[in-house]
């Protein structure tokens, strides 16, 4: 799934959402792009994410971190805190982007999406896929599930937070 254009603002971010969240691929790639937009803007990233999670991996918040009303849970508050530690997370799950080149991706924005026999089925309402990554010895799994609004979004993605290898 490809990016023409970075979001730059949250309407924009929700906007591409109900075209691209329609699908399995799409709340991945989504889910990314949320991330990228974090190494970028961490407070349009953290409203970006929060959009890209599930509804009820949310919890009502009035912090400064929430975004309308709804935050982060803290597991998933400190998963986030891992991309201000690993940078390169920001672009590392990009196509073209590897340590050899220090993590530059290529335009537009790419996110490779593959699934494997244990992936489950998309008519379930809920699978893994694995996203493509050039910074780790494996493609990093996150699980979505469709919501009743119809949009699919990110349920677990925890591996997208962990280290990659440093850019050289």
């Amino acid at each position: 799934m490809s990016f023409p254009q970075v979001p730059g603002s949250i309407t924009e971010f929700e906007t591409l959402q109900t075209q691209l969240g329609t699908s399995p691929e799409g709340a991945v790639a989504l889910m990314v792009l949320a991330i990228h937009l974090y190494g970028k803007d961490s407070q349009l990233g953290n409203q970006a994410i929060i959009t890209a999670i599930l509804k009820k991996n949310r919890q009502k918040s009035s912090k400064p971190t929430a975004y309308k009303g709804e935050d982060l849970g803290n597991g998933d508050r400190y998963l986030i805190g891992q991309l201000d530690k690993y940078k390169m997370l920001a672009t590392g799950y990009f196509k073209g982007a590897e340590p050899g080149n220090g993590y530059t991706a290529s335009t537009p924005l790419t996110v490779e999406t593959f699934t494997n026999p244990y992936s489950g089925d998309e008519a379930s309402g809920k699978i893994k896929l694995f996203v493509a990554t050039k910074g780790a010895s494996s493609y990093r799994p996150v699980t979505v599930e469709k919501e009743s609004d119809g949009i699919w979004r990110a349920k677990e993605f925890s591996s997208l937070c962990v280290g990659m290898m440093p850019p050289k």
